[in-house]
């Protein structure tokens, strides 16, 4: 497949499990899937329903190769069977010398399966965290009725795979209005890199101006976090109209 719109490290995507039930608001995956794709695509013909594709496990990955795995979709999502998730490592397990990037919004299964985890050096285990704080969060996903669980907890649980040994990312995208104890709980993960980045789809989130956005990947970098910058603009309402 092509390269991931999400991450320009990635040499290619592969899709083994697609869909998620978390119902994020901004989901590009979800438009695209429930629209073009479910159209015009056999494998989506079901849409965003969570499925395991299992031509998809006959995949062949060369050695060196930065792979992002479900990028539509949530592969760790509480929905998704410890069965579908084994066959998929078992296909990285094959492929030793090729490295396996997974993101999720739910952490908690990357504890869950730390055991199975533990014997591939070749995995990053990335999480989409976009804000810390946990009210407005709360506030926010009550309004607009997804069920992705807050940033408190994903911090938790990013932090015991810091601990644990593991090697992860974070993704803060797209990026909401955040406290000023972000920067340091990001740097305290000790993420091998950071993507930050905008909203591209005018969705109007609840956005953190600009010149604060600036002021946390310049915080994270004097911690000496790799930090790739994506879509930096002003936020929706500090444009004039």
């Amino acid at each position: 497949m092509k390269n991931s719109r999400m991450f320009h490290l990635v040499h290619r995507t592969w899709n083994p499990i697609t869909g998620c039930r978390f119902l994020c608001k901004y989901c590009w995956a979800r438009r695209l899937v429930e629209s073009k794709l479910k159209r015009t695509t056999k494998k989506y013909a079901e849409g965003f329903k969570p499925k395991l594709h299992l031509g998809e496990l006959k995949r062949k990955f060369k050695p060196g190769e930065l792979v992002f795995v479900s990028d539509v979709g949530d592969m760790w999502g509480p929905w998704v069977p410890d069965e579908w998730i084994m066959k998929v490592l078992e296909v990285v397990r094959k492929h030793p010398k090729t490295t396996f990037l997974f993101l999720t919004k739910y952490p908690r299964r990357y504890v869950e399966l730390k055991d199975e985890l533990k014997e591939l050096s070749n995995i990053i285990l990335g999480c989409t965290i976009e804000t810390d704080d946990t009210l407005k969060y709360l506030q926010w996903k009550l309004q607009d009725g997804f069920e992705a669980p807050a940033p408190d907890a994903r911090f938790r649980d990013m932090l015991y795979l810091r601990y644990a040994g593991f090697r992860t990312m974070v993704s803060v995208e797209p990026i909401l209005d955040f406290t000023s104890f972000f920067p340091g709980r990001i740097a305290e993960l000790e993420p091998e890199f950071v993507y930050v980045g905008y909203d591209n789809y005018n969705n109007r989130l609840p956005e953190p101006p600009l010149r604060k956005t600036y002021m946390l990947i310049k915080t994270l970098r004097e911690h000496g976090i790799v930090v790739y910058e994506k879509t930096l603009r002003k936020a929706w309402w500090e444009v004039k109209k």
